[in-house]
C-alpha cells in the first residue's frame, strides 16, 4: 500500500521517527521528494518547518503581550490625570475646584490633538532611522504609521498612546501652580504649546535613539554612556516643575497670600479637603506603577520581566520612604500628624525615583525617597521666603524632586542593571560614582539637568511674559475674589458650599462681593471646618482653636437686595484663637450665610443653604 510518496516500508520508518503520529506521517509522506530525502531527511525538513511556524506564532504572542502591557500601562498613567485633579482640588480653596477639574480635563484633550499633529513626530520621527540630535522630523499626524508602499519602518500605533499619556502628565503639572488666578485663555495656549513644542524636544533629547543626550543613542552616546532618565524625572517632572515655577512667578501670588489683605498666609490652605488630596495621592501612586515599570515597553521575555519587577519594587520603596519622612519631619516640627505632609512626601519619593528606578538597588531607592521628601520641604521653604505662590507645591515637588532624581541616578546606578536595561557593555566605569564610576554618568546627568531647565525656562518665560504683556495671564481682582468656579465656569457648587443660583444674583459689584464672602466653605471638622495645613512655614499648629463669628451690619428685614446682603456678608469677621492674633478672612458658609440671614431673613429668595441640626450650614 502506498501513502503519498511513501511505500509501506518508508511510511513505517517515518511513522516510527514521529513516535506513531499517523497524521504527521501522512503530511511528511505527501511531499513528492520523500523518496529522495529518505525518511530521516523528510522528517527533519518537516520538523524544521513546524519549528519555524511555532516560533512565528510565539513571536506573535510575545508581541501581543508586550503591546497589551504597554497599552494597559498607558491607561494606568492616564488615571494619573484624575489623581492630579483631585490632589489640586483638595488643596486649593473650594470656590476654585470646578475650574481645577475642567483645566485638568481639557488640557488632556488639547495635548492629544497637539501631540498627534506635531509632538509625537518631534520626539521619534526619523525616516529610515535617520534623524538629528535636536528634534524629530517625520511622521507628522501619524501619516506614516500605517506603513504601506514607500513608507518604510512605520512607528507602532500603541507607542503614540503611551507617549501621549506621559506628555499629558507633564502638561498638567502646571495647572495647580497658577490655580485660583490664571485665566482659561492663557492656560489653553500653554496647554497647546507644551505638548506641541517644549516637551517633545526634551523627550527627543533623552528618549529618542537619535537624541544627543539619549543613552539609547548607540552610535553617538554623550560621554560614551548618555544620560539615564528611565521614566521621566527630567523629561516629565523637571519640565513640568520648571514651567510651574515660571507660571507662579509671572502670574503673581493670590490676593492676600503674602502681603495680608484680610487673610494670613497659612489660611490659603485652611479649607484643604483631606479626602480629595488623599485619594488624589493614592491614584497618582497607582498610576506610577504604569509610569515606571511600564517604561520597559516589554514584559514577554525573562530579562524584561526581571527589569519590570525590580522597577516596581524600587518605586514602592521610594514612595514609602518619602511618605514616612514627610510624616515624621512634620511631627518633629509641629508635634501633629499632618496628612498633607505625608502625601507630599510620598509623591516626592515617586518623582525622585522615576529617573533611576530600573538601575538602582532597593535599599538605594529608600535613600532616594528620604532625600526627595526633604528636597520638597526645602523647596517649599524657599518659595515661601521668596514670596512665590505655588498653591500645590508643583515646583518643590516636581522641580526639586526631578532634579534630585537625575543627580541620584549618577550616584547610585549599578553597572549590571544598566547592562540589563540598556544593553550597554560592562566596564568602562559607566555607572554611578558609588559603584566605581569615574563621574561620566554623573556629568551626563548634570548636563541633562541644566539643558532641560534652560530649555523650559526660555520657552516658558517667553510664553508667559508675552501673555502677561498682552494682559491675558491673570483674571481680574473681582473674579479672583468671587472664585473661578463662578466667575469663569458659571458654577458655585463645591461640596459643602452655600449654593447661589446665578439666575438670582445679578452681575453687580455687590454680587461679586457676596460670592467673595462665601468663598471659604465649611468642612466636616470643627465649627467652621478649618483644616489648617502645616505646609506653609508660617502655620501655627496651635491655631486650631475654636472660632467665633461676629456679625455686624444692617440686619433690617427690609434689606432684601443682593447688594445690601453683600454689605452685611462682607462685614463678617472670623476671629481665631491664633498666635498671630485675629485672622480676618472670607466668610464661610457658617459666617456668610449667617450674615445673609441677618440682612434678608432666613427665607430670602436669592440665597439657599443647607443647614445642619446645629444651625451651621
Amino acid at each position: 500500500m502506498t501513502i503519498g510518496s511513501c511505500d509501506d516500508q518508508l511510511f513505517a520508518r517515518v511513522l516510527a521517527l514521529l513516535g506513531g503520529d499517523t497524521v504527521a506521517a501522512k503530511v511528511v509522506c505527501s511531499a513528492s521528494d520523500v523518496g529522495t530525502l529518505g525518511a530521516d531527511g523528510a522528517v527533519t525538513r518537516w520538523a524544521v518547518g513546524q519549528l519555524r511556524t511555532t516560533q512565528g506564532s510565539l513571536e506573535q504572542v510575545q508581541h501581543g503581550l508586550n503591546v497589551s502591557f504597554v497599552l494597559s500601562s498607558a491607561y494606568q498613567v492616564f488615571v494619573m490625570q484624575l489623581g492630579f485633579a483631585l490632589f489640586a482640588a483638595g488643596v486649593v480653596r473650594p470656590k476654585n475646584i470646578v475650574s481645577i477639574f475642567i483645566k485638568n480635563f481639557f488640557d488632556t484633550c488639547i495635548a492629544g490633538i497637539a501631540f498627534y499633529l506635531v509632538g509625537y513626530a518631534f520626539i521619534f520621527g526619523s525616516k529610515d532611522g535617520k534623524g538629528n540630535g535636536f528634534i524629530g522630523n517625520w511622521d507628522f499626524a501619524l501619516s506614516y504609521t500605517d506603513g504601506g508602499p514607500g513608507r518604510s519602518a512605520p512607528l507602532p500605533w500603541h507607542l503614540f498612546i503611551w507617549n501621549w499619556s506621559f506628555c499629558s502628565a507633564a502638561t498638567t503639572i502646571l495647572s495647580g501652580s497658577i490655580a485660583e488666578r490664571g485665566t482659561f485663555v492663557s492656560y489653553t495656549i500653554y496647554a497647546a504649546v507644551m505638548p506641541a513644542w517644549v516637551y517633545p524636544v526634551v523627550a527627543h533629547w533623552l528618549w529618542s535613539p537619535q537624541g544627543w543626550l539619549s543613552v539609547r543613542n548607540k552610535e553617538d552616546r554623550i560621554l560614551g554612556i548618555g544620560a539615564i532618565d528611565y521614566a521621566g524625572s527630567g523629561v516629565v517632572h523637571l519640565v513640568g516643575g520648571t514651567a510651574a515655577l515660571v507660571g507662579s512667578i509671572l502670574v503673581g501670588p493670590r490676593a492676600g497670600r503674602f502681603e495680608g489683605g484680610g487673610m494670613s498666609g497659612h489660611l490659603h490652605r485652611a479649607t484643604a479637603a483631606p479626602q480629595l488630596y488623599l485619594i488624589g495621592t493614592l491614584l497618582l501612586w497607582f498610576g506610577w506603577y504604569g509610569f515606571n515599570p511600564g517604561s520597559r515597553l516589554a514584559i514577554a521575555d525573562d530579562n524584561s520581566a526581571m527589569v519590570v519587577g525590580r522597577t516596581a519594587v524600587t518605586t514602592t520603596l521610594s514612595a514609602c520612604a518619602g511618605a514616612l519622612t514627610g510624616l515624621l519631619f512634620s511631627y518633629s516640627r509641629y508635634k501633629v500628624w499632618d496628612l498633607l505632609s505625608t502625601c507630599m512626601g510620598a509623591l516626592a519619593g515617586l518623582v525622585s525615583v522615576t529617573s533611576g528606578c530600573s538601575v538602582i538597588e532597593p535599599w538605594a531607592a529608600i535613600i532616594c525617597g528620604v532625600v526627595g521628601a526633604f528636597a520638597c520641604e526645602a523647596g517649599d521653604g524657599i518659595l515661601e521666603r521668596l514670596k512665590i505662590d505655588d498653591p500645590v507645591s508643583a515646583f518643590p515637588l516636581h522641580g526639586f524632586g526631578g532634579a534630585w532624581g537625575l543627580i541620584y541616578t549618577g550616584l547610585m546606578a549599578k553597572d549590571v542593571y544598566i547592562q540589563q536595561v540598556y544593553g550597554v557593555a560592562l566596564g568602562g566605569h559607566r555607572m554611578g560614582i558609588f559603584y566605581g564610576g569615574h563621574a561620566q554618568l554623573l556629568l551626563c546627568q548634570v548636563i541633562a539637568l541644566i539643558v532641560v531647565v534652560g530649555w523650559t525656562l526660555v520657552n516658558m518665560v517667553l510664553l508667559f511674559w508675552g501673555l502677561k504683556v498682552a494682559r491675558m495671564l491673570r483674571v481680574t481682582a473681582e473674579k479672583e475674589a468671587a472664585g473661578l468656579d463662578f466667575a469663569a465656569c458659571g458654577q458655585f457648587n463645591a461640596q459643602g458650599a452655600c449654593h447661589v443660583h446665578s439666575s438670582k444674583v445679578n452681575g453687580a459689584k455687590g454680587a461679586e462681593v457676596l460670592l467673595s464672602a462665601l468663598s471659604i466653605e465649611r468642612r466636616g471638622n470643627g465649627y467652621l471646618g478649618f483644616d489648617t495645613s502645616l505646609r506653609s512655614s508660617s502655620a501655627n499648629p496651635s491655631a486650631r482653636g475654636a472660632m467665633a463669628v461676629r456679625i455686624t451690619g444692617n440686619s433690617s428685614p427690609s434689606a432684601t437686595t443682593p447688594t445690601a446682603a453683600a454689605s452685611a456678608a462682607a462685614s463678617v469677621l472670623i476671629a481665631a484663637a491664633a498666635g498671630d492674633g485675629g485672622i480676618v478672612g472670607d466668610a464661610g458658609c457658617g459666617g456668610g450665610a449667617a450674615a445673609a440671614a441677618a440682612a434678608d431673613g432666613p427665607d430670602a429668595p436669592w440665597a439657599e443653604q443647607s443647614r445642619s441640626p446645629n444651625g451651621v450650614a
